[in-house]
């Protein structure tokens, strides 16, 4: 049953009835009609839905506009549902983007630095413009290995200071060459070109050192002046000879007065005092050969042809052949172990 509600008529003031159930009423006072406020009116009776799974019967107007409104609500509803899951989603991937993009640039510029650090390593990046090419070091600039100073022989097996004529030295005067004693030294000269001689007394002496002073006082620069040991009858023999020009070298003589340079190097020819005295010394200590000049070692060479022999001194015209080589010998001395 419905209940009859009142209502006050909006245009005269009357009081209208209802039953609820209408949304207008005619005032039976002024005859106007009124709508009825909706607080007053009573809710709909709900209408049916039937669900049948692939179709859904169509619901009457006002169930399909609830249906709309509900759909709408829902969908507001999932709408905000969804926004409340995909922001904070989307924001993350920002952030992540954001890192990401940071930390390629970082790495990139990182492995770019080692790809160029790793192409200057193996040569492949190019050279900056002001770097200074390094120069490749000539052989000749090569320090070569010192040559061993000889232990010094400490016994003395002959020694002249030719001061005595009859000390057993050759002596021949001739207009080729001259052999003597002239004050206090020995005195040999060479006078045709392309010549030498060369004196020595002995015959058994195996491991010694043979030195003496010499000056040359006149002749040509390239005429050389030295030492000899292990001379032998035939003629064969080590020298250790050396030139104004600072050439020196030692050298091995067949029996026909051939030799062979088994080395040979040059000086500044500061080292030599020109015109002056200088110490020779050679030293024949087994197959070992070696040369000093003023103290210095100049050579050093293996060679085992010749093993005992006489010890001297030696003159020759030079590599030019020029004639008139003229040396003073002086303070001669062999030691041996």
């Amino acid at each position: 049953m419905s209940n009859i509600k009142t209502f006050q008529c909006p245009n005269c003031g009357s009081p209208v009835t209802t039953t609820g159930t209408e949304k207008e009423v005619q005032c039976a006072y002024c005859g106007s009609t009124v709508i009825v406020p909706e607080e007053l009116r009573q809710a709909p009776p709900p209408q049916p839905m039937e669900i049948n799974f692939g179709q859904t019967s169509q619901p009457s107007d006002q169930g399909f506009q609830s249906m709309e409104t509900a759909d709408k609500a829902a969908g507001a509803t999932i709408g905000f549902t969804a926004m409340g899951f995909i922001l904070p989603v989307v924001l993350t991937c920002v952030i992540l983007a954001a890192v990401g993009g940071i930390l390629f640039y970082v790495f990139s510029n990182v492995n770019s630095g080692i790809k160029q650090q790793t192409d200057q390593t193996v040569g492949t990046a190019p050279a900056p413009a002001n770097q200074v090419p390094t120069l490749a070091v000539p052989a000749s600039a090569v320090a070569t290995e010192a040559i061993p100073t000889p232990s010094p022989f400490s016994n003395v097996i002959l020694q002249d200071d030719f001061t005595d004529p009859s000390s057993g030295w050759s002596r021949v005067k001739n207009q080729d060459y001259v052999l003597e004693y002239k004050d206090g030294h020995y005195h040999i000269l060479v006078s045709q070109p392309s010549d030498g001689h060369a004196v020595w007394v002995g015959s058994s002496y195996t491991n010694i050192s043979v030195e003496a002073d010499a000056q040359e006082t006149a002749g040509p620069d390239d005429g050389t002046i030295g030492v000899a040991c292990r001379a032998t009858k035939s003629g064969g023999m080590y020298s250790f000879e050396f030139d104004q020009n600072g050439d020196y070298g030692i050298y091995k003589y067949d029996s026909d007065g051939n030799s062979d340079a088994l080395t040979e190097g040059t000086l500044n020819p500061n080292t030599v005092t020109q015109n002056d005295v200088n110490h020779v010394e050679g030293v024949c200590d087994g197959d070992t050969l070696t040369l000093l000049l003023n103290d210095q070692v100049l050579a050093q060479v293996q060679d085992s042809t010749y093993t005992k022999g006489g010890v001297g001194m030696i003159v020759t015209s030079g590599a030019s052949g020029n004639g008139g080589m003229d040396v003073l010998f002086g303070d001669f001395l062999v030691k041996g172990p």
